[in-house]
Protein backbone atom coordinates (compact mmCIF):
# COMPACT_ATOMS: atom_id res chain seq x y z
CA UNK A 1 0.00 0.00 0.00
CA UNK A 2 2.73 2.46 0.97
CA UNK A 3 4.63 1.65 -2.20
CA UNK A 4 1.54 2.50 -4.25
CA UNK A 5 1.05 5.74 -2.34
CA UNK A 6 4.69 6.76 -2.81
CA UNK A 7 4.64 5.85 -6.49
CA UNK A 8 1.39 7.77 -7.01
CA UNK A 9 2.71 10.89 -5.25
CA UNK A 10 6.00 10.79 -7.18
CA UNK A 11 4.21 10.31 -10.50
CA UNK A 12 1.81 13.17 -9.75
CA UNK A 13 4.32 15.67 -8.38
CA UNK A 14 7.30 15.00 -10.63
CA UNK A 15 7.78 13.37 -13.99
CA UNK A 16 7.89 9.63 -13.32
CA UNK A 17 10.47 9.11 -16.07
CA UNK A 18 13.01 11.40 -14.35
CA UNK A 19 12.23 10.76 -10.68
CA UNK A 20 13.87 7.72 -9.06
CA UNK A 21 11.40 4.97 -8.20
CA UNK A 22 10.63 4.79 -4.48
CA UNK A 23 10.52 1.28 -3.07
CA UNK A 24 9.69 -0.33 0.25
CA UNK A 25 9.41 -4.00 1.09
CA UNK A 26 6.45 -5.68 2.77
CA UNK A 27 8.67 -6.66 5.70
CA UNK A 28 9.66 -3.01 6.22
CA UNK A 29 6.01 -1.96 5.95
CA UNK A 30 4.99 -4.28 8.77
CA UNK A 31 7.93 -3.02 10.85
CA UNK A 32 6.68 0.54 10.34
CA UNK A 33 3.13 -0.29 11.39
CA UNK A 34 4.13 -2.35 14.42
CA UNK A 35 6.44 0.41 15.66
CA UNK A 36 3.77 3.10 15.32
CA UNK A 37 1.22 0.96 17.18
CA UNK A 38 3.68 0.30 20.00
CA UNK A 39 4.57 3.97 20.31
CA UNK A 40 0.90 4.95 20.39
CA UNK A 41 0.05 2.49 23.14
CA UNK A 42 2.91 3.58 25.39
CA UNK A 43 2.70 7.34 24.78
CA UNK A 44 -1.03 7.81 25.28
CA UNK A 45 -0.76 7.19 29.03
CA UNK A 46 1.50 10.22 29.71
CA UNK A 47 0.07 13.36 31.33
CA UNK A 48 1.12 16.98 31.68
CA UNK A 49 2.46 18.16 35.04
CA UNK A 50 1.73 21.43 36.82
CA UNK A 51 4.12 21.08 39.75
CA UNK A 52 3.75 24.33 41.72
CA UNK A 53 0.96 26.34 40.08
CA UNK A 54 2.32 29.00 37.72
CA UNK A 55 5.75 28.76 39.34
CA UNK A 56 6.70 25.47 37.65
CA UNK A 57 5.27 23.60 34.67
CA UNK A 58 6.88 20.49 33.17
CA UNK A 59 6.16 20.02 29.47
CA UNK A 60 7.55 18.29 26.43
CA UNK A 61 7.06 16.57 23.11
CA UNK A 62 8.09 13.13 21.88
CA UNK A 63 8.24 13.02 18.10
CA UNK A 64 9.48 9.81 16.48
CA UNK A 65 9.21 8.60 12.90
CA UNK A 66 10.17 5.56 10.90
CA UNK A 67 11.47 6.69 7.51
CA UNK A 68 12.50 5.04 4.28
CA UNK A 69 14.80 7.33 2.27
CA UNK A 70 16.64 7.45 -1.04
CA UNK A 71 19.62 9.85 -1.35
CA UNK A 72 19.77 9.34 -5.13
CA UNK A 73 23.47 8.59 -5.28
CA UNK A 74 24.91 9.47 -1.87
CA UNK A 75 24.88 5.95 -0.45
CA UNK A 76 28.14 5.91 1.55
CA UNK A 77 29.29 5.11 5.09
CA UNK A 78 27.67 8.27 6.50
CA UNK A 79 24.55 8.86 4.41
CA UNK A 80 22.76 5.71 3.38
CA UNK A 81 19.54 4.71 1.68
CA UNK A 82 16.98 2.67 3.56
CA UNK A 83 15.08 2.59 6.84
CA UNK A 84 15.81 4.90 9.78
CA UNK A 85 14.22 5.48 13.19
CA UNK A 86 14.42 9.22 13.84
CA UNK A 87 13.83 11.36 16.94
CA UNK A 88 12.69 14.71 15.59
CA UNK A 89 13.35 17.62 17.94
CA UNK A 90 11.82 15.70 20.86
CA UNK A 91 12.14 17.85 23.95
CA UNK A 92 11.46 18.31 27.64
CA UNK A 93 11.21 21.64 29.42
CA UNK A 94 10.53 23.58 32.59
CA UNK A 95 8.80 26.95 32.53
CA UNK A 96 6.98 29.23 34.90
CA UNK A 97 6.21 32.67 36.24
CA UNK A 98 6.53 34.27 39.67
CA UNK A 99 4.97 37.71 39.82
CA UNK A 100 6.88 39.71 37.14
CA UNK A 101 9.57 37.06 36.54
CA UNK A 102 9.28 34.54 33.70
CA UNK A 103 11.65 31.71 32.77
CA UNK A 104 12.03 28.68 30.55
CA UNK A 105 14.61 25.89 30.33
CA UNK A 106 14.22 23.55 27.37
CA UNK A 107 16.36 20.62 26.25
CA UNK A 108 16.28 18.43 23.16
CA UNK A 109 16.30 14.70 23.83
CA UNK A 110 17.28 12.05 21.29
CA UNK A 111 15.32 8.98 22.20
CA UNK A 112 16.60 7.11 19.15
CA UNK A 113 20.34 7.20 19.96
CA UNK A 114 20.81 9.28 23.19
CA UNK A 115 23.30 11.59 21.46
CA UNK A 116 22.23 14.89 23.07
CA UNK A 117 24.31 16.01 26.04
CA UNK A 118 24.12 19.80 26.54
CA UNK A 119 21.43 21.08 28.89
CA UNK A 120 19.17 23.98 27.86
CA UNK A 121 20.13 23.77 24.18
CA UNK A 122 16.72 24.99 22.97
CA UNK A 123 14.84 28.22 23.79
CA UNK A 124 15.89 28.95 27.37
CA UNK A 125 15.76 32.30 29.13
CA UNK A 126 14.87 34.36 32.20
CA UNK A 127 13.14 37.73 32.09
CA UNK A 128 10.55 40.23 33.25
CA UNK A 129 7.00 40.71 32.03
CA UNK A 130 4.24 43.29 32.44
CA UNK A 131 1.63 45.29 30.53
CA UNK A 132 4.51 46.85 28.60
CA UNK A 133 5.60 43.48 27.18
CA UNK A 134 8.45 41.21 28.21
CA UNK A 135 12.24 41.35 28.23
CA UNK A 136 14.20 38.08 28.06
CA UNK A 137 17.87 37.09 28.13
CA UNK A 138 19.32 33.72 27.12
CA UNK A 139 18.89 31.53 24.03
CA UNK A 140 16.01 31.95 21.57
CA UNK A 141 14.96 31.47 17.94
CA UNK A 142 15.49 34.62 15.90
CA UNK A 143 12.35 36.38 14.59
CA UNK A 144 13.49 35.43 11.06
CA UNK A 145 13.43 31.75 12.02
CA UNK A 146 10.13 32.08 13.91
CA UNK A 147 8.37 33.48 10.82
CA UNK A 148 9.23 30.30 8.93
CA UNK A 149 8.33 28.03 11.85
CA UNK A 150 4.85 29.50 12.25
CA UNK A 151 4.24 29.45 8.49
CA UNK A 152 5.35 25.86 7.77
CA UNK A 153 3.01 22.86 7.91
CA UNK A 154 5.66 20.13 8.30
CA UNK A 155 7.75 21.29 11.26
CA UNK A 156 10.39 18.73 12.31
CA UNK A 157 9.05 16.09 9.87
CA UNK A 158 10.66 14.95 6.62
CA UNK A 159 8.83 17.85 4.93
CA UNK A 160 10.43 20.52 7.14
CA UNK A 161 10.67 23.84 5.24
CA UNK A 162 14.39 24.15 6.04
CA UNK A 163 15.34 21.89 3.15
CA UNK A 164 14.96 25.10 1.09
CA UNK A 165 14.24 28.12 3.31
CA UNK A 166 17.45 29.45 4.86
CA UNK A 167 19.47 26.86 2.92
CA UNK A 168 22.37 27.13 0.47
CA UNK A 169 22.70 25.00 -2.63
CA UNK A 170 25.81 23.26 -1.21
CA UNK A 171 25.68 23.69 2.60
CA UNK A 172 21.97 23.19 3.22
CA UNK A 173 20.16 24.67 6.23
CA UNK A 174 22.36 27.36 7.84
CA UNK A 175 20.19 30.44 8.37
CA UNK A 176 17.42 29.33 10.70
CA UNK A 177 19.28 30.27 13.85
CA UNK A 178 18.66 29.94 17.57
CA UNK A 179 20.72 32.86 18.85
CA UNK A 180 22.93 32.50 21.92
CA UNK A 181 23.68 35.38 24.30
CA UNK A 182 20.55 37.20 23.19
CA UNK A 183 18.35 39.92 24.65
CA UNK A 184 14.80 40.06 23.27
CA UNK A 185 11.87 42.41 23.77
CA UNK A 186 8.42 41.01 22.96
CA UNK A 187 5.04 42.72 22.94
CA UNK A 188 1.81 40.74 22.59
CA UNK A 189 -1.63 42.16 22.02
CA UNK A 190 -3.58 38.95 21.47
CA UNK A 191 -4.74 38.03 18.98
CA UNK A 192 -4.08 40.97 16.69
CA UNK A 193 -0.41 41.88 17.13
CA UNK A 194 2.97 40.53 18.20
CA UNK A 195 6.32 42.31 17.96
CA UNK A 196 9.82 40.97 18.64
CA UNK A 197 13.16 42.81 18.67
CA UNK A 198 16.37 40.88 19.39
CA UNK A 199 20.06 41.68 19.85
CA UNK A 200 22.72 39.00 20.36
CA UNK A 201 26.49 39.11 20.84
CA UNK A 202 28.49 36.06 19.74
CA UNK A 203 25.16 34.53 18.62
CA UNK A 204 26.72 31.30 17.30
CA UNK A 205 28.73 30.74 20.51
CA UNK A 206 29.67 27.04 20.65
CA UNK A 207 31.02 27.16 24.19
CA UNK A 208 34.68 26.88 23.15
CA UNK A 209 35.56 30.06 25.07
CA UNK A 210 33.12 29.58 27.94
CA UNK A 211 33.96 31.66 30.99
CA UNK A 212 35.38 34.59 29.01
CA UNK A 213 33.77 37.76 27.65
CA UNK A 214 31.60 36.98 24.61
CA UNK A 215 33.13 37.71 21.22
CA UNK A 216 31.87 41.23 20.49
CA UNK A 217 33.12 41.08 16.90
CA UNK A 218 30.17 38.81 16.05
CA UNK A 219 26.66 40.11 16.58
CA UNK A 220 23.10 39.92 15.28
CA UNK A 221 20.09 42.20 15.29
CA UNK A 222 16.64 40.99 14.30
CA UNK A 223 13.02 42.11 14.40
CA UNK A 224 9.68 40.50 13.61
CA UNK A 225 6.04 41.53 13.30
CA UNK A 226 2.89 39.39 13.27
CA UNK A 227 -0.38 41.15 12.42
CA UNK A 228 -3.73 39.40 12.34
CA UNK A 229 -6.65 40.87 10.39
CA UNK A 230 -9.80 38.75 10.64
CA UNK A 231 -8.78 35.33 9.25
CA UNK A 232 -5.49 36.53 7.69
CA UNK A 233 -2.13 36.69 9.49
CA UNK A 234 0.67 38.74 7.90
CA UNK A 235 4.23 38.51 9.18
CA UNK A 236 7.56 40.15 8.40
CA UNK A 237 11.05 39.58 9.80
CA UNK A 238 14.50 41.04 9.19
CA UNK A 239 17.92 40.16 10.58
CA UNK A 240 21.39 41.63 10.15
CA UNK A 241 24.57 39.67 10.94
CA UNK A 242 28.19 40.56 11.59
CA UNK A 243 30.52 37.58 11.52
CA UNK A 244 28.02 34.84 10.64
CA UNK A 245 29.69 31.54 9.78
CA UNK A 246 28.11 31.43 6.30
CA UNK A 247 26.72 34.82 5.19
CA UNK A 248 29.58 36.70 6.94
CA UNK A 249 28.32 40.31 7.23
CA UNK A 250 24.89 40.16 5.64
CA UNK A 251 21.16 40.42 6.10
CA UNK A 252 17.95 38.61 5.23
CA UNK A 253 14.20 39.13 5.39
CA UNK A 254 11.05 37.05 5.14
CA UNK A 255 7.45 37.95 4.38
CA UNK A 256 4.66 35.45 5.00
CA UNK A 257 0.87 35.29 4.87
CA UNK A 258 -1.56 32.69 6.22
CA UNK A 259 -5.29 32.63 5.49
CA UNK A 260 -7.64 30.42 7.51
CA UNK A 261 -10.86 29.80 5.65
CA UNK A 262 -13.34 27.30 7.10
CA UNK A 263 -11.54 23.92 6.92
CA UNK A 264 -8.74 25.30 4.75
CA UNK A 265 -5.45 27.00 5.62
CA UNK A 266 -3.54 28.66 2.77
CA UNK A 267 -0.02 30.08 3.11
CA UNK A 268 2.64 31.88 1.09
CA UNK A 269 6.19 32.95 1.97
CA UNK A 270 9.09 34.84 0.38
CA UNK A 271 12.68 35.23 1.58
CA UNK A 272 15.69 37.17 0.34
CA UNK A 273 19.23 36.58 1.68
CA UNK A 274 21.96 39.11 0.92
CA UNK A 275 25.47 38.16 2.16
CA UNK A 276 28.18 40.81 2.16
CA UNK A 277 30.29 38.55 -0.05
CA UNK A 278 28.37 36.94 -2.92
CA UNK A 279 28.12 33.21 -2.25
CA UNK A 280 25.68 30.28 -2.32
CA UNK A 281 23.24 32.15 -0.03
CA UNK A 282 22.90 35.14 -2.39
CA UNK A 283 19.46 34.12 -3.61
CA UNK A 284 15.69 34.33 -3.20
CA UNK A 285 13.22 31.60 -2.25
CA UNK A 286 9.45 31.20 -2.35
CA UNK A 287 6.87 28.83 -0.97
CA UNK A 288 3.16 28.00 -0.82
CA UNK A 289 1.26 25.52 1.33
CA UNK A 290 -2.25 24.23 1.94
CA UNK A 291 -3.97 22.34 4.75
CA UNK A 292 -7.44 20.84 4.44
CA UNK A 293 -9.39 19.39 7.37
CA UNK A 294 -11.49 17.14 5.16
CA UNK A 295 -13.16 15.14 7.95
CA UNK A 296 -13.13 15.26 11.74
CA UNK A 297 -9.67 14.53 13.21
CA UNK A 298 -8.07 14.17 9.75
CA UNK A 299 -6.29 16.68 7.52
CA UNK A 300 -4.28 16.67 4.31
CA UNK A 301 -1.23 18.91 3.82
CA UNK A 302 0.72 20.02 0.75
CA UNK A 303 3.77 22.31 0.57
CA UNK A 304 5.95 23.49 -2.33
CA UNK A 305 9.21 25.46 -2.03
CA UNK A 306 11.57 26.88 -4.67
CA UNK A 307 15.05 28.42 -4.42
CA UNK A 308 16.35 30.56 -7.29
CA UNK A 309 19.85 30.33 -8.73
CA UNK A 310 22.41 32.01 -6.47
CA UNK A 311 23.92 35.27 -7.77
CA UNK A 312 26.58 34.86 -10.48
CA UNK A 313 25.85 31.12 -10.85
CA UNK A 314 23.88 28.88 -13.17
CA UNK A 315 21.89 25.73 -12.46
CA UNK A 316 22.04 26.17 -8.64
CA UNK A 317 18.32 26.28 -7.92
CA UNK A 318 16.13 23.60 -6.43
CA UNK A 319 12.61 22.75 -5.33
CA UNK A 320 10.99 20.62 -2.66
CA UNK A 321 7.47 19.23 -2.47
CA UNK A 322 5.85 17.51 0.51
CA UNK A 323 2.49 15.87 1.10
CA UNK A 324 1.00 14.29 4.22
CA UNK A 325 -2.12 12.94 5.88
CA UNK A 326 -2.46 13.70 9.62
CA UNK A 327 -4.76 12.03 12.14
CA UNK A 328 -5.46 13.52 15.57
CA UNK A 329 -5.64 10.42 17.73
CA UNK A 330 -6.48 12.43 20.87
CA UNK A 331 -5.87 15.92 22.24
CA UNK A 332 -2.17 15.16 22.81
CA UNK A 333 -1.27 12.76 19.98
CA UNK A 334 -1.01 13.01 16.19
CA UNK A 335 -0.12 10.31 13.69
CA UNK A 336 0.95 11.06 10.14
CA UNK A 337 2.05 9.56 6.85
CA UNK A 338 4.28 11.95 4.88
CA UNK A 339 6.26 12.01 1.65
CA UNK A 340 8.85 14.54 0.46
CA UNK A 341 11.03 14.89 -2.63
CA UNK A 342 13.64 17.45 -3.71
CA UNK A 343 14.57 18.19 -7.32
CA UNK A 344 17.96 19.87 -7.82
CA UNK A 345 19.43 21.68 -10.78
CA UNK A 346 22.71 20.30 -12.11
CA UNK A 347 24.97 22.32 -9.76
CA UNK A 348 22.86 22.14 -6.59
CA UNK A 349 22.43 19.54 -3.85
CA UNK A 350 19.60 20.74 -1.62
CA UNK A 351 18.66 17.83 0.66
CA UNK A 352 15.30 16.09 0.78
CA UNK A 353 15.22 16.34 4.58
CA UNK A 354 16.92 18.98 6.75
CA UNK A 355 16.25 21.15 9.79
CA UNK A 356 14.37 19.84 12.82
CA UNK A 357 14.04 16.28 11.54
CA UNK A 358 16.59 14.15 13.36
CA UNK A 359 17.93 12.14 10.40
CA UNK A 360 18.84 14.26 7.37
CA UNK A 361 18.65 13.00 3.79
CA UNK A 362 21.40 14.63 1.73
CA UNK A 363 22.23 14.03 -1.93
CA UNK A 364 24.71 14.64 -4.76
CA UNK A 365 24.82 17.55 -7.21
CA UNK A 366 21.76 17.32 -9.43
CA UNK A 367 20.24 14.72 -7.09
CA UNK A 368 16.56 13.99 -6.56
CA UNK A 369 16.36 12.51 -3.07
CA UNK A 370 13.09 11.51 -1.44
CA UNK A 371 11.69 10.04 1.77
CA UNK A 372 8.53 8.36 3.06
CA UNK A 373 7.70 8.59 6.76
CA UNK A 374 5.28 7.23 9.37
CA UNK A 375 5.38 9.36 12.51
CA UNK A 376 3.88 10.07 15.90
CA UNK A 377 3.89 13.34 17.88
CA UNK A 378 2.93 13.21 21.55
CA UNK A 379 2.79 16.39 23.65
CA UNK A 380 2.57 16.61 27.41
Amino acid sequence: MLRKIAALITTTLYDSETMPMYSITIRKLFAHLIAICALTCHSSTSIAAEVVGDLLHVYGKIHVSIDNSDTDGLNDDTYQDGVSVSSNSSRVGLKGQYQQVIYQIEQEVRIDDSSKGNFADRNSFVGLTGDWGSLRAGIHDTPFKSIGSKWGLFGDTIGDRRAILGAGYQSGNQLNERAKNMIMYQYDHEPALKIQAMYAVDPEDDGTNAGTVDNNKDEMFGAGLWWRIADITLSLAYEDWTGHSYIIDGNAYRIAAVWNLARHRLGAIYEDIDPSIVNEFSRKAYGVNWKWGFIEDWDLRLQYLVADNAANTTETGGSNISAAAYHELNDKTKLYLAYTATQNDANAKFPAVDGGHGDEVKTVFGGRPNSLSLGIEFKF
